[in-house]
């Protein structure tokens, strides 16, 4: 029933949407022509599905490079696939078993079409093998992702803080957790609480943040899969602002940077002046000396202190703060330079199906008015009037294909996410 509810509400929306982006094609018509002289470079990017691959490859057309998008199958219909700032859009196996399928077509896209630079814009699962592929690009390609050991170590919640920790840096107080006997029999100090997480991604458990110990914790965590193969961690509970951030690092040296507030389930950016955080980010990526995307989510306790909580190696959706942001493509090209902020007239970043559903579910007049408030002043991170037709094949036919393909299978669903432009299914990437 909630299926169907859903569908016939996007339904509903696909008609001013495809008016919006007819007028908008029709508009385009008459515009000047003002493109950007070919760079005579190409960028491949990977994860097609999500808007953050859509905004990196409308930056990088704009700096006049030619861009290629992969996708798996499921995603077939997303809206990067649409966009005109994509020259050629290809379709590679999903990772399966050791993952050989994938990492070879991401090699031979790279070799048909001479790619001089591949920017994985990667899903939790994926950011490893494409890091393991690494080695077996061709010379002539520079790939923008730390190796594949880097990878694995950041991954981790309890490595990462480990390694923060040797750096020097602040960190939370971490516990390896390998079996749910371990927590039964965990002596919880007084007075304190922790959050347990599970070290690998997964899009339902990271939602689950109740502190433990709290009552009933017992029989919670007996239904969690915890295991040697499965670790978890269990970090000290901070409170205070909690930030995220993302960072574009070459060779240890910081290209681009944004700060935000944050929470675990994120869909508005807006670029926040915290020079505490940005110290933190600064000292670990000079240490690390990777090159490669990092974010980082954070609490900012009242004290001023910064406490990291994980580092995700990989493209973070505030990137969609750069929109208007001429020079982000030499983040990924210029061996050092000042570090890249969004331009101070970027604003804030919205998702306007998500803003929707809040609006008819605000409850109330004053969360009512702030969601209005939010699409009034925002920028909508899909939609873009020279680029029109994303918008719609993203939210009026991938999404609607996408739940489908989850109801045929008859695999229980829990959330839509319009931002990575993919349906929330226990036990997904």
């Amino acid at each position: 029933m909630r299926t169907a509810g859903v569908l016939i509400a996007l339904y509903l929306c696909a008609l001013p949407a495809f008016v919006m982006c007819c007028i908008a094609s029709t508009v385009n018509l008459f515009r000047k022509n003002t493109k950007t002289p070919a760079s005579g470079r190409t960028v491949m990017l990977t994860g097609g599905k999500m808007t953050k691959c859509l905004q990196l490859a409308r930056l990088f057309a704009a700096n006049g490079d030619r861009v290629i998008v992969t996708a798996t199958p499921l995603y077939k219909y997303c809206g990067s696939r649409y966009s005109n700032r994509v020259d050629q859009f290809v379709l590679i196996p999903e990772i399966t078993d050791d993952g050989k399928a994938h990492m070879d077509a991401l090699i031979q896209v790279a070799t048909d079409f001479s790619v001089d630079l591949f920017v994985p814009v990667s899903s939790p699962k994926s950011a490893y093998y494409e890091a393991l592929a690494k080695p077996n690009f061709p010379p002539t390609t520079k790939v923008f992702q730390p190796d594949a050991d880097v990878i694995a170590t950041l991954d981790d919640k309890h490595q990462f803080v480990a390694l923060a920790e040797s750096y020097g840096l602040s960190v939370p107080e971490s516990h390896d957790i390998r079996s749910v006997n371990d927590l039964l029999n965990y002596e919880w100090p007084s007075g304190k609480q922790y959050i347990l997480k599970k070290i690998d991604y997964d899009p339902v458990y990271r939602l689950d943040l109740r502190p433990l110990p709290h009552q009933g914790w017992e029989e919670r965590v007996r239904q969690y899969p915890i295991s040697a193969d499965e670790p978890w961690v269990l970090q000290e509970f901070i409170t205070g602002r909690e930030i995220c951030t993302h960072t574009t690092t070459q060779d240890g040296n910081m290209n681009l940077y944004i700060c935000c507030d944050s929470s675990p389930f994120q869909v508005n950016y807006k670029m926040l002046d915290l020079p505490q955080v940005y110290d933190w980010v600064e000292s670990f990526v000079s240490k690390l000396g990777a090159t490669g995307q990092l974010s980082f989510d954070f609490f900012v306790q009242d004290d001023g202190r910064v406490v990291p909580i994980e580092c995700n190696p990989r493209t973070h959706s505030a990137i969609t703060l750069m929109h208007n942001q001429p020079r982000t493509a030499e983040a990924y090209y210029a061996d050092s330079q000042v570090a890249l902020k969004p331009l101070e007239h970027a604003g804030h970043t919205y998702w306007l199906y998500h803003e929707l559903h809040r609006l008819f579910t605000a409850g109330c007049w004053s969360k009512f008015r702030s969601v209005v408030h939010t699409i009034w002043t925002g920028k909508e991170a899909v939609w873009n009037w020279k680029d029109p037709w994303p918008f719609f094949w993203n939210n009026h036919v991938s999404i609607p294909y996408q739940l489908l393909q989850v109801r045929s299978k008859g695999q229980p669903w829990t959330r839509i996410d319009f931002n990575i432009g993919k349906i929330i299914v226990p036990g997904g990437d």
